[in-house]
């Protein structure tokens, strides 16, 4: 039971029904049902409402937030099953994904690619046209087309 522990992620989609009032308690019961399973929480971020890409449950919209924590590789299909039979009560848990994080990216940041600039075209030569020379060029147009 000494195994080394190992870091996931569970991503969760919350129903939209929650009060924006009442979500801290439904992420507590979340968080509850990790740190009962020995797991050992080490960063989140709070649910913010987010525009689904496709309808979810006959939802547009939920609340998306995260949770990274530490835990035995054997408790993950306890917290899974537990999640597959909600805690949450009812339909609040719309979606999860539970995946294993690499503990350098949770440490590293991935570098950003550098777009490099294009330099702005040089200017061309002006040339001047004179309005005598356009009067010209549209009177030959003109006779072309009759």
């Amino acid at each position: 039971m000494d195994k080394e522990q190992k870091m996931y992620e569970i991503g969760y989609l919350l129903t939209p029904l929650i009060p924006e009032e009442k979500l801290d308690e439904e992420v507590f019961v979340l968080r509850k049902l990790i740190e009962d399973k020995k797991g050992l929480i080490i960063n989140e971020a709070r649910p913010k409402m987010r525009k689904l890409a496709y309808i979810i449950k006959n939802f547009e919209s939920a609340y998306f937030g995260w949770i990274k924590f530490t835990a035995d590789p054997e408790t993950i299909k306890e917290i899974e099953s537990s999640l597959k039979n909600p805690p949450i009560g009812g339909d609040k848990l719309v979606r999860f994904l539970i995946v294993k994080v690499i503990k350098e990216a949770a440490v590293l940041r991935p570098a950003r690619k550098i777009i490099k600039k294009k330099k702005p075209a040089e200017p061309k030569e002006k040339i001047e046209i004179k309005p005598e020379e356009i009067d010209k060029k549209l009177e030959e147009l003109l006779s072309k087309s009759e």
